[in-house]
């Protein structure tokens, strides 16, 4: 689940001529819209900025000047005045922003549904409107990080510029994400009322959460990471912890129904082994990739995935037994398994 999606079969496809021909240029638009609204913010800020500078610096300039006159009353009330009028004008644009992220979806969605010749209630046109989402979605990626371009003389500065466009932005490009990833969540609950019993249905479902929950996963978990790269504290928080239980959770719910309508495979336990190690309940995990190899005895890499997991919760003699069998097949990682012996830390 750390991967923000599904590993294994893809189980629905969407009609792929709306969601590859036709889907790209709407995003094409949405995207310039999204980022200019960011953009309209940071002008405003820049804009106080330096009206606010330039009004200190003057005061401060003729100071002894304007102390002999009653100017120094009017230019103290400007100052105020100005900085009066950007915190009221930033509380209005900050309780406005959520509503424009609302509408710059609901134009996206509206340009989908024109495309499909939406009816609601209709199976295909759910599970498309819940991709375009996604796809929308996941066109933001790192887009946190590089909101301004600088001319390449600037190449010095670009952690710089990174940094500071993560800092101002990550919490609007979050929120934005969340919205759409929320509205694919609900687009595919509407396709499970359409089709109860679907085993694709159910597992569109369970991807759509699998999507949302990496959004709130810990990115020091994710494969991949970049420890250079900065990341803002709150990404680390308890709320987005608890976050990400929760959406986890729903997920393992639908790989469960998954689980009863197709108990033999096992991809679907694959699912629930991957969220259950997110969500750090070991064992859990260890039952899944059991079931696994019942079904699937000659699965290698499952089988040491298994032994590292034994080592790691000091279950040495399960552990070893894997060793021994991978070393007979001549697995090409069995040697390395054992280097997580002992590394069970019962008091920590």
């Amino acid at each position: 689940m750390s991967s923000s999606r599904i590993e294994g079969e893809t189980y629905f496809q969407a009609n792929t001529f709306f969601y590859n021909d036709h889907i790209n240029p709407i995003i094409a638009s949405i995207i310039p819209q999204f980022e200019g609204m960011m953009r309209s913010y940071v002008i405003l800020h820049l804009i106080f900025l330096i009206l606010g500078g330039i009004e200190c610096i003057l005061m401060v300039t003729f100071f002894s000047l304007l102390t002999q006159s009653a100017l120094l009353a009017m230019c103290l009330a400007g100052v105020f005045l100005t900085f009066f009028s950007y915190f009221i004008l930033k509380v209005y644009y900050q309780t406005k922003k959520p509503e424009q992220h609302k509408e710059i979806i609901q134009r996206y969605l509206s340009a989908c549904k024109s495309l499909l010749n939406y009816q609601e209630g209709c199976p295909e046109h759910h599970i498309a409107l819940a991709n375009a989402c996604c796809k929308l979605a996941n066109n933001l990626h790192g887009k946190e990080y590089n909101f301004y371009a600088f001319p390449q003389w600037l190449k010095s500065l670009h952690s710089f510029i990174e940094k500071f466009s993560c800092w101002w932005h990550w919490q609007d490009v979050h929120r934005f994400k969340e919205l759409l990833l929320l509205t694919s969540v609900e687009e595919n609950i509407k396709l499970v009322k359409c089709e109860p019993t679907s085993l694709e249905v159910h597992a569109s479902l369970a991807n759509a959460y699998v999507m949302l929950s990496g959004l709130y996963v810990d990115p020091r978990k994710l494969e991949g990471y970049d420890e250079e790269r900065w990341m803002p504290v709150e990404r680390y928080s308890f709320q987005m912890e608890e976050k990400f239980r929760a959406i986890a959770e729903r997920a393992i719910e639908e790989f469960k129904v998954l689980n009863d309508y197709a108990p033999n495979d096992p991809w679907v336990h694959a699912q629930l082994a991957y969220s259950y190690r997110d969500l750090q309940m070991p064992k859990e995990e260890i039952k899944e990739y059991e079931t696994i190899l019942k079904l699937n005895p000659g699965d290698r890499e499952t089988f040491y995935k298994l032994g590292l997991l034994y080592f790691q919760q000091g279950f040495n003699a399960q552990g070893l037994r894997v060793y021994e069998e991978l070393k007979r097949t001549h697995y090409k990682k069995a040697e390395s398994l054992m280097e997580n012996y002992g590394l069970f830390k019962p008091f920590s």
